[in-house]
């Protein structure tokens, strides 16, 4: 039987994630016994992956590690792609769980729409409870309202306020992954290589999709949730995007003008609400004022200062 489809797992500093993450693929990822493989790259500093993996080749499932360092999200992708052997690539972050039959939707949905790559959605799990300031998770909530097959627009200030990402998706290798080096590097400490990537694989007319049945669910520790991390999270956000739609404008100058006119914006009304959510209280209500407040704030810096991106992923806590 044909190796359909290689699953890349990257890791840093979360081992019991990663042990949950592994496992929920291995158990629910097909019902129809479509066969596929499972590759960790490891990109965390103690190699935490490895006790893992023994212990899944000791139960017979096809699971491979290859270390990636130094701690840098691109590399960690790159050093997958390399040790994938399927044609179809499908990536799993480290704090996600699949929901049955997830591989076998990614597989129809480009074996009927001929696509280079197929998105899935992301909805939270928050072990203690979702924050008071988003009650229904909206924020961490990425979900089209799109049939299944729905061509997926790539462009930087496209206005969807949906972002695209690698979280729960599957690539098809000889149309995606034809440079050196897919991820860009500098991007892996801030994060934003994979909507570079999306942009560069648009400029040359790769087709991406949705499928509305692939859905994962993600982990969202508590300290995610926390106001101080989310205004960080949009400040970074923000610098990546730009970083990424300058990058690839046919005129760079002016993109990299009008966006930081936009942050300038942004930055002026978050900063005018601010006291007016003070005003209106505190609770849920005013804590969620508060923090969209900020939210834009923090968005509009982060356009007005692109060029020096955050290390937003070596910030993050280790979790358990």
């Amino acid at each position: 039987m044909t190796l359909q489809a290689s699953v890349v797992i990257c890791t840093y500093n979360r081992p019991a994630m990663l042990a949950a993450a592994v496992r929920s693929c291995l158990r629910d990822a097909t019902w129809r016994g479509a066969l596929f493989e499972v590759v960790i790259a490891d990109n965390s500093r103690d190699g935490h992956a490895a006790p893992l993996v023994a212990a899944l080749l000791a139960e017979g499932h096809p699971v491979r590690a290859v270390p990636a360092s130094p701690p840098n999200i691109s590399i960690a992708r790159n050093a997958g792609l390399r040790a994938a052997r399927a044609p179809l690539v499908a990536f799993l972050d480290d704090d996600l769980e699949v929901e049955p039959g997830w591989l076998d939707h990614f597989l129809d949905t480009m074996a009927a729409t001929g696509a280079d790559v197929a998105i899935g959605p992301v909805r939270p799990y928050f072990p203690g409870g979702a924050p008071a300031w988003d009650p229904h998770g909206t924020r961490f909530t990425r979900v089209l309202d799109q049939p299944t097959g729905a061509t997926i627009p790539v462009q930087a200030g496209a206005g969807s306020g949906f972002v695209v990402s690698t979280a729960s998706s599957i690539w098809r290798a000889a149309t995606c992954f034809t440079d050196p080096a897919p991820f860009d590097p500098g991007f892996g400490a801030s994060g934003g290589e994979d909507l570079d990537l999306f942009l560069r694989l648009a400029a040359r007319g790769r087709r991406v999709v949705w499928c509305a049945e692939a859905g994962v669910r993600e982990t969202i520790p508590a300290s995610r949730t926390a106001g101080r991390y989310q205004v960080l999270r949009a400040y970074s956000g923000a610098q990546v995007y730009t970083a990424a739609a300058v990058r690839h404008s046919a005129a760079p100058r002016r993109q990299a003008a009008g966006i930081m006119a936009r942050g300038a914006v942004q930055a002026g009304l978050g900063a005018a609400a601010l006291p007016v959510a003070a005003l209106l209280g505190v609770g849920g209500a005013g804590t969620a004022r508060t923090m969209r407040a900020l939210s834009l704030l923090a968005s509009g810096c982060g356009k007005l200062t692109w060029w020096r991106k955050v290390p937003l992923y070596h910030l993050e806590k280790a979790q358990p």
